[in-house]
């Protein structure tokens, strides 16, 4: 099993990945309309095995690399500043009005089209939106790297992959869970919720891509000073 500090991590990168106030909000949309939960689980499913794949194919493609190259310990140092350099890249792009407005407009589009969409098409999109987003390539690489530096072996490898998958979806999760305890009497909150997520709250995202890529660089660099007096 890995170190506390590096579960911790897990966790940070795997909430990263479901910090997403535009997917959030398309759960709730899907939640709005005909068979609410069977509809968006079936996103959900879409989005998980994405998750679970992209994790597996890092793990796969990071560990041909550091055979290749012999990159030992400079290569977590290497990943964590060029993590950090994309995700205050992403992070400042994320808060640029026009950037925004865009997303806002591709949102409300795709939301316009969810009630047409059943079955294969939603298990489709929810694998499409975790695949999308460039910043979860960073968590997907840095979550490979922690794996193949610890060296847990295959059944610790699944076991801290399945908390970093739990953790991706977590927060997609409180719509339905929510819906399952109070079913039709959270339609009125879940339109004021979805109005928020889609017009005001993408803000966060680019806050959070910035806090996480702040902390990486710092590490990086910590790693870097280790490794010079060692």
């Amino acid at each position: 099993m890995l170190p506390f500090h590096w579960l911790t991590k897990t966790i940070a990168f795997g909430l990263g990945i479901s910090f997403s106030p535009i997917n959030i909000a398309l759960v709730a949309v899907l939640l709005l309309g005909t068979r609410p939960l069977q509809r968006c689980f079936t996103f959900l499913a879409g989005w998980i095995l994405a998750n679970s794949g992209a994790l597996g194919l890092a793990v796969a493609i990071g560990g041909r690399l550091s055979g290749s190259y012999q990159l030992g310990s400079r290569g977590p140092i290497l990943m964590d500043l060029l993590g950090a350099g994309a995700l205050v890249g992403l992070g400042l792009f994320q808060l640029t009005p026009a950037v925004a407005i865009g997303e806002e407009n591709w949102a409300m589009q795709l939301m316009a089209r969810l009630p047409e969409l059943k079955g294969s098409s939603l298990l489709a999109l929810g694998a499409g939106c975790a695949l999308v987003s460039p910043e979860n390539l960073v968590f997907y690489a840095k979550e490979g790297g922690m794996l193949l530096a610890d060296r847990t072996g295959l059944q610790g490898d699944l076991e801290v992959g399945a908390v970093f998958v739990a953790f991706t979806a977590s927060l997609l999760l409180i719509p339905p869970l929510l819906w399952l305890v109070s079913g039709e009497r959270l339609r009125g909150p879940l339109v004021v919720l979805n109005d928020w997520l889609v017009h005001r709250a993408e803000w966060l995202v680019g806050v959070f891509a910035l806090l996480l890529g702040v902390y990486m660089g710092w590490e990086g660099l910590h790693g870097l000073v280790e490794l010079g007096m060692s």
